[in-house]
């Protein structure tokens, strides 16, 4: 199969070896590049993430607000949004949006009128 001549006469096997040896200058830089963006991305959202829930949790103190359950949940979104900056600087960019993602809704649950 990979031996039949092509219209041009030569193999699927020598078109390939060819193709594979032609390279393009710069392909593996510009991957690189847009991996370490991903990775800083991802590092800040997390990072964010957890500031918000930082932030929210010294507002509602300073307001008066006692410490419940809403405590809990913005400190497992600081917690679990922590772990999500961890794994996109350790490049699982995916894990780490997925782990942020639900960090933000889990903080997201302090604010329900059931945890006031």
């Amino acid at each position: 199969m990979g031996e039949r001549p092509l219209s041009s006469g030569a193999g699927a096997d020598e078109l390939r070896a060819r193709f594979q040896a032609q390279g393009r200058p710069g392909l593996v830089e510009s991957r690189r590049r847009d991996a370490r963006q991903a990775r800083r991305m991802y590092v800040a959202f997390a990072g964010l993430v957890a500031v918000i829930c930082l932030v929210l949790i010294v507002v509602r103190l300073g307001k008066g607000d006692a410490v419940g359950v809403w405590t809990a949940t913005y400190a497992v979104g600081v917690v679990v949004s922590g772990s999500g900056a961890v794994l996109a600087r350790n490049g699982r960019t995916r894990r780490a949006m997925a782990v942020t993602c639900v960090a933000a809704a889990v903080a997201s649950l302090g604010d329900s009128p059931m945890f006031r």
